[in-house]
């Protein structure tokens, strides 16, 4: 790589940063609008393998089914086949229905969400079936404020062109310890949401823009065929 990363964030923030509000991510819009943590965490399990949009689509659908407001007792209720219903829009909602539903059993109380110890929260999302290390790494940077860098396929692509990264199939740990040790805490949010827009805008995955890109003579172009 023939900058730092840091170098590399600081040119695409200046070319990015004005596209972020106006983007669909779902932590984000979850947090201006004030949903609950718990509201929030099932977003981001809602946004697996679709869009933010269908998946805050389903978000709304089921706060509108349950009155106005989520809560672990009206998700204990609930049955799983009409919960799948109820959020259909985000896809795989078979899938996603059980992992929420397993979800409002492992949690004893929507606060713990909040007040837990980072260890042991980590520990109990774990234990859930479809809730990986990026869906909780999202959560963590998003509600908590925790100072991680959540990894996505885009993310992944981006940091093996700038030759960042050794490989596409490096562990999912190892990149997101590398980052937050090569980065300052305060711009590791943003360093993940404008690397997620450069992917999706740029640098993409049959075809990136190499020409128009502005870190172009910053990048190693690692696999990049033109």
């Amino acid at each position: 790589m023939k900058n730092t990363l840091n170098d590399v964030i600081e040119v695409l923030t200046v070319e990015y940063q004005k596209h972020l509000l106006q983007e669909d991510f779902i932590p984000l819009k979850s947090r201006e609008l004030g949903l609950t943590p718990l509201e929030q965490l099932i977003g981001i399990i809602l946004s697996q393998n679709t869009t933010d949009r269908n998946a805050f689509n389903a978000l709304t659908n089921l706060i509108k089914h349950m009155s106005g407001r989520v809560t672990l007792s009206k998700l204990r209720d609930i049955n799983v086949v009409e919960l799948a219903s109820v959020i259909r829009k985000a896809g795989m909602q078979m899938l996603k229905a059980r992992t929420i539903k397993k979800l409002a059993e492992v949690l004893n109380s929507e606060e713990e969400l909040m007040v837990l110890d980072v260890s042991e929260l980590v520990k109990k999302l774990r234990g859930v079936k479809g809730i990986g290390p990026k869906t909780i790494d999202v959560f963590l940077a998003n509600v908590r404020n925790i100072p991680i860098f959540p990894i996505d396929t885009h993310i992944r692509r981006v940091l093996y062109r700038l030759g960042y990264i050794r490989s596409k199939n490096e562990e999912y740990e190892v990149i997101r310890d590398k980052v937050v040790k090569d980065l300052p805490p305060e711009k590791l949010l943003t360093a993940h949401y404008i690397l997620i827009l450069h992917g999706r805008k740029t640098c993409k995955a049959r075809k990136p823009l190499c020409n128009s890109c502005v870190v172009n003579n910053l990048c190693d172009k690692v696999g990049v065929v033109n």
